[in-house]
């Protein structure tokens, strides 16, 4: 997400300056920048190395900057985690916020989750940015994490600092493939026979970079949140699409959470024995059996906003996908 945002604003002629954990690791950056048009750009960059959980270094990294983008957290549902991701991601916001409070940065965009919202009143709508969550119950460590780390760039609204919240779906875009959301993209380009009935929310990776730089030139819209959606799918329908970009059979077989909930035994037992990550996780299963659909339709009648549509996406993803493991 950090790499594209970059992009978008080097795009828009902005100097902007990367607040790194590892000012060394810029290889996923660069080739960001090269897939963008931007790569010329990049002696607009300044690189700034500090521990996000450091919060003298951390605001001396802050000052001077006009708007800040919050995108950093860590991502990951494996339950032996969960203490760890809740802890780090609710520190590193707390840190951000107080910083900006203190520094005077003019405005702070927080990339947060569609996880933090709650269901719509009636059965069938979709959730919009008026749906609330009750209870954070039955929901995985990164969206408490996220739900934590919401409530305190509100403390900071509060307190007066300018701040507007962007809540996107899942995010498809090229990136790492052994990770996060790219990971539906490497299974789907393998193509396969089975599908779970779940249908999801998702929004290209640069319609959040543009949405959340297009945010910030819109001081009106401090003080809100917006849903970045573009449209939902079933899996079945978005392996489907993918795996025919791929040149792959699409899935035709259905996986009921019983075989799920097997799977996700199993894959618990061989990561407590080689030491990866637990990857079908108790959430991970709902979530693939789940049915939810978000309206991003808020930021397109505010700002007159246009997403990408899914399916171009998909197919852009899924061609960069091939592309890359062929050039290997």
């Amino acid at each position: 997400m950090g790499s594209h945002l970059t992009a978008e604003l080097l795009r828009e002629g902005c100097s902007v300056r990367l607040i790194v954990r590892n000012a060394g690791k810029t290889d996923l950056l660069k080739a960001t920048l090269r897939r963008m048009g931007v790569v010329d750009r990049y002696d607009r960059l300044e690189f700034r190395q500090t521990a996000l959980n450091n919060p003298h270094t951390l605001r001396e990294a802050v000052r001077g900057t006009q708007v800040l983008f919050h995108c950093a957290a860590q991502v990951s549902f494996d339950p032996e985690r969960a203490d760890d991701i809740v802890s780090s991601n609710t520190e590193i916001t707390t840190h951000i916020v107080n910083s900006c409070l203190e520094c005077g940065v003019g405005l702070l965009v927080h990339c947060s989750s569609i996880a933090t919202l709650g269901e719509p009143r009636h059965e069938g709508e979709p959730v919009t940015e008026s749906c609330t969550l009750d209870s954070p119950v039955g929901k995985s460590a990164y969206a408490i994490s996220k739900i934590y780390a919401e409530n305190i760039v509100r403390r900071g609204i509060a307190q007066g600092l300018k701040a507007v919240i962007v809540n996107p779906a899942i995010v498809i875009g090229e990136g790492n493939w052994t990770s996060g959301s790219s990971l539906l993209i490497a299974f789907g380009a393998r193509g396969g026979f089975f599908y779970t009935r779940g249908v999801k929310s998702y929004v290209d990776v640069r319609d959040v970079a543009r949405a959340m730089v297009l945010l910030a030139q819109r001081p009106e819209t401090a003080g809100s949140r917006f849903i970045l959606s573009a449209d939902s799918l079933s899996f079945r329908d978005f392996f489907g699409i993918v795996a025919r970009a791929a040149g792959r059979p699409a899935p035709s077989i259905p996986i009921g959470k019983p075989a799920l909930r097997m799977a996700s035994k199993l894959d618990e037992r061989i990561s407590r024995m080689t030491g990866r990550e637990y990857l079908l996780s108790p959430s991970v299963v709902e979530n693939a059996s789940s049915r939810s659909r978000h309206c991003g339709e808020l930021i397109s009648r505010t700002t007159g906003f246009r997403y990408t549509p899914l399916h171009e996406t998909l197919k852009r993803v899924t061609r960069a996908y091939i592309d890359e493991k062929r050039n290997r």
